[in-house]
């Protein structure tokens, strides 16, 4: 992973979000019911669009503006809803919930009617929770995910009361165990909060993924499933339960070897990249840098940023893999998957990383759950794609078994 582009860890003012998008394929299983068109103007926390399925699973708008886009995707599934920016525009929000949050009903009530709840992801198949599901632990995600992410403490530091609230709130939504890890050598739970345990993780960039840290404290499975939760947007819980208002802001990194002053700066989530990005990016005449939305890793070419992500890192041009194609996926059958130690210490998870890769690439879900994989989501097998010698995008292949699982197991 490169070190060049490292980014100061003070919190800086970046260029104001003139547009912002939610994105449909940070959704898994999402079935979009619209509530807005086009040309409607919208308020920052106002609810755009709710989860057909599941209609008490709202999102909402990272800022205020004007609806310029909605994008389908195959069987109208979401793939973009674009808002440009326009502070000019004053629209009353939803009606508020009451901010009694005494019981587990008052705050899943909150959190879903505000548009919070998205933050939350289960395992296994890294889906948004339906409003019913019972987790048997939650996993507050406060390790940085790589060199280049934002420091957690630096972040927290900026909002320190409402991330207290929102971490003091999470025992109400389980009956078991809430861990909030972290990174060595800063404790945030001073004094200790009832029910919530400090995990410290350190070492390699699998430390800051939630997979990693459920296959070490918490594991999931058919029969357990665990929610993974962000530090940001545990500070956005507190918030709203502190102010009642919607908190959109997120602090980003900025960094990579084309970043021009690698920094932390302040946007909104779904934020427009490459306008983002424009004062950001070296323009000493060298080829066109490459703009990804997370690490250099785990990371995605992307026009907005993605739900779940909190840097952007401006890289060397780059080949991106695309979806496998059936001719791909068959030729990766055939392909030989040398076993080497560089995927036993890349795998940080308590699974055998080559079985699974061949289980993966011939689409043997049997193999791939006894394996392990409902423990995964893409970012767990990203490094497992850069050192196969096959060539194959374990993210894809994992994620179409994760699919037929989850189909059979409604």
């Amino acid at each position: 992973m490169p070190r060049k582009g490292v980014p100061d860890q003070t919190v800086g003012k970046g260029s104001a979000a003139h547009c912002a998008a939610l994105v449909g394929a940070d959704f898994f299983g999402l079935r979009p019911a619209v509530k807005v068109g086009v040309g409607d103007a919208v308020a920052s926390g106002q609810i755009v669009l709710r989860d057909r399925r599941h209609p008490e699973i709202a999102f909402a708008a990272p800022l205020s503006g004007r609806v310029t886009a909605i994008e389908f995707g195959p069987r109208r599934t979401l793939s973009t809803l674009i808002i440009q920016s326009d502070p000019g525009i004053a629209v009353a929000s939803e009606d508020s919930a009451p901010l009694t949050t005494a019981t587990d009903a008052d705050l899943r009530t909150l959190l879903l009617a505000r548009g919070l709840w998205p933050g939350f992801r289960t395992r296994p198949f890294g889906f948004i929770p339906k409003p019913q599901d019972q987790p048997g632990a939650i996993v507050v995600n406060a390790v940085p995910a790589s060199v280049l992410a934002p420091a957690p403490r630096v972040v927290i530091a900026e909002r320190a009361e409402a991330f207290r609230d929102g971490l003091s709130s999470l025992p109400l939504l389980t009956d078991g165990p809430v861990f909030l890890c972290r990174d060595a050598g800063f404790d945030y739970l001073t004094p200790p909060v009832e029910r919530i345990t400090e995990a410290v993780f350190a070492g390699t960039s699998a430390a800051g993924l939630a997979g990693t840290q459920i296959n070490r404290l918490c594991r999931a499975g058919t029969a357990r499933q665990v929610w993974s939760v962000g530090y940001q947007d545990v500070i956005a819980i507190g918030h709203l339960l502190r102010t009642d208002q919607y908190l959109a802001e997120r602090i980003i990194s900025v960094g990579g070897p084309c970043a021009t002053q690698p920094r932390l700066v302040r946007s909104v989530l779904g934020t427009d990249l490459h306008a983002f990005t424009a004062d950001e990016t070296r323009t000493d005449g060298a080829s066109a840098c490459t703009v990804l939305s997370g690490d250099p890793l785990t990371g995605c070419e992307a026009n907005f940023l993605r739900r779940y992500h909190d840097q952007v890192t401006l890289t060397d041009p780059i080949h991106p893999m695309g979806r496998p194609s059936r001719l791909h996926s068959l030729l990766v059958q055939r392909s030989a998957i040398t076993p080497m130690s560089s995927l036993e210490r890349a795998m940080a998870l308590d699974i055998l990383p080559v079985p699974l890769m061949r289980a993966l690439s011939v689409g043997d879900a049997e193999a791939a759950e006894r394996l392990g994989c409902l423990e995964l989501i893409e970012e767990d097998v990203a490094a497992l794609s850069r050192l196969c010698t096959s060539g194959a995008d374990y993210g894809h292949l994992l994620r179409d078994i994760l699919d037929q699982l989850a189909v059979d197991a409604a």
